[in-house]
């Protein structure tokens, strides 16, 4: 490999910058609450809309839905607002006694400049205050 594809060539940088602004926007949505407002299905443009961004209720859905229900939601959530990414699949990690949070993981093919690349965010969102961490692994 040589010293302009290393440390120099662009194109590397802009596909970081890529994950980058998903991984920031998968981290918007995470933490956002969704509106309350009772919509009709019908209206299948308002529900994608910004009106609807964001989760209804972590907590709730948390203590309300078990694992596996929980992890479809948030795929659904993710599919709806993040239309770069396929193949979307959420796998919920145990929870611990210690922490009040969901950890997660989200696994996910991305649409690129550089063609499709497969992602991996392993995500925290803290149940006290709906703050989210994430931090990303790829593998190509």
């Amino acid at each position: 490999m040589g010293f302009w594809s290393a440390f120099i060539d662009s194109r590397n940088s802009a596909q970081n910058e890529e994950v980058e602004d998903i991984k920031y926007h998968l981290t918007k949505l995470l933490e956002s609450e969704s509106s309350l407002l009772n919509i009709d299905d019908r209206f299948i443009e308002i529900q994608r809309s910004n009106l609807r961004f964001g989760i209804e209720d972590v907590q709730l859905l948390s203590a309300s839905l078990d694992q596996a229900q929980l992890a479809i939601r948030l795929e659904s959530y993710i599919r709806h607002f993040e239309p770069r990414l396929s193949r979307v699949m959420v796998e919920l990690l145990e929870r611990n006694e210690t922490e009040n949070a969901l950890v997660f993981n989200i696994i996910a093919k991305a649409k690129t400049s550089k063609g499709e690349q497969e992602l991996v965010f392993d995500s925290k969102i803290s149940l006290n205050d709906l703050t989210t961490v994430m931090t990303e692994d790829s593998y190509d």
